[in-house]
């Protein structure tokens, strides 16, 4: 399974945000991991420098080995938040679609 991380240009890190989103992905997809291609996850911060509460993004979309793409999103107050919610929602949405 690849990880392809997008993100805006207020979001620091990129390398560390991806590494961070593969690991999270393989956590909670445990099994659903080898019956992907890949993943594409888009983070985002929705207020650019100003501070919010939930004003970072993540969306994921999972795309499963002959079946249609899965997608989900997830706001949270900081990127590695967003990125582990929607990978437990990914994870929810896999496990509906892949049964």
């Amino acid at each position: 399974m690849d990880v392809i991380l997008h993100n805006d240009d207020v979001i620091k890190g990129v390398e560390e945000a991806r590494i961070f989103a593969e690991e999270a992905l393989r956590g909670a997809l445990h099994g659903k991991v080898e019956r992907l291609t890949r993943v594409e996850v888009w983070v985002a911060d929705e207020n650019g420098p100003r501070a919010g509460p939930d004003d970072k993004r993540c969306a994921m979309e999972a795309h499963p080995r002959g079946r249609r793409p899965v997608g989900v999103r997830h706001h949270a107050d900081d990127v590695k938040a967003a990125i582990k919610g929607a990978a437990r929602k990914l994870a929810r949405a896999l496990e509906r679609e892949l049964r």
